[in-house]
């Protein structure tokens, strides 16, 4: 079993296979989970894999579609891909003080969105990683 297979087993893979294009225009914000009715989805990580070339200079943001989109993670630059082979898991950096994010409501969306192009064709696949439960 791999790293990633051990990750989408003790978290619970919210939406996997997502196709994400790193090169879209500035403010593009591509869908990556919708939440179900009568639930709250409770992000946890963000894989990215499967990348079609190397990544250098994509910044992005995880959140809530529909707005800043960066409840869960802000500017994010993509780099230290240097070809197929390599993924990211994006999360918040727990410390010594905690790290608040928003939970994502039922009917809502939660997405990436692209705040810096790359520059060159790329794209990559998105796996959301977290927990949905009973809305309260």
């Amino acid at each position: 079993m791999s790293f990633l297979d051990v990750l989408r087993a003790a978290c619970g893979l919210a939406s996997g296979d997502n196709s994400v294009d790193l090169n879209a225009a500035a403010d593009t914000e591509t869908s990556l989970y919708t939440v179900q009715t009568g639930k709250d989805f409770y992000p946890a990580f963000v894989i990215l894999d499967e990348f079609s070339a190397a990544c250098t200079t994509a910044v992005v943001t995880f959140g809530k579609t529909g707005g800043t989109c960066d409840e869960f993670l802000g500017n994010t630059t993509l780099t230290n891909i240097s070809g197929t082979s390599g993924y990211l898991i994006c999360m918040p950096i727990p410390n010594a003080t905690p790290v608040e994010c928003t939970k994502i409501a039922a009917g809502e969306s939660f997405g990436i969105e692209i705040t810096t192009p790359e520059g060159s064709a790329l794209t990559c696949r998105a796996e959301v990683l977290g927990l949905a439960k009973e809305a309260a």
